[in-house]
């Protein structure tokens, strides 16, 4: 069989290579931290609410719909994505909401984190290019991007 067409960091096996594996860790704290802006975005209070609630909503959408991407992605490197809370929360860096602060706290809290998994999807981008996949690194500084612009929406949330 031809090698010809084939990313050569897919593996047919469903080993994963160093820049899937990177990629496993940002969709694993992509998914935490998704947990965690939906949980703000019910339970969060202030007197700013309504504002950090229609914020919230808008990115844990969007964190849903990029999850999508980087699992499809994994799956097209041939490596699997994480299919149970277990394996998500094994594979995250970024620790689980425990309870709800106000809309400050909340605000700083979820700036933080996205800041991290911006720093962590810099990372597994660089990986990917020294791997030479490009698809795969495109991906990852899109997410960078994202992370960067959410980070400081919440931090002017709070300014």
């Amino acid at each position: 069989m031809s090698d010809m067409g084939m990313n050569t960091a897919a593996r047919p096996d469903g080993d994963t290579d160093a820049a899937g594996t990177a990629l496993r860790g940002v969709l694993a704290d992509s998914y935490v931290l998704m947990m965690k802006t939906q949980a703000c975005h019910w339970n969060t209070r202030g007197y700013d609410f309504f504002a950090l609630h229609t914020l919230t909503e808008a990115q844990y959408n969007a964190l849903f719909a990029a999850i999508d991407v980087m699992a499809e992605r994994l799956r097209a490197l041939g490596v699997l994505a994480p299919a149970s809370l277990s394996q998500l929360l094994h594979a995250a860096t970024l620790v689980e909401l425990g309870l709800v602060p106000g809309t400050e706290a909340v605000a700083r809290l979820l700036a933080e984190d996205h800041e991290a998994l911006s720093l962590q999807a810099q990372e597994a981008a660089d990986l990917a290019a020294e791997h030479d996949d490009p698809a795969t690194h495109d991906l990852l500084v899109t997410r960078m991007a994202v992370h960067d612009k959410a980070a400081w929406l919440l931090r002017s949330h709070v300014a």
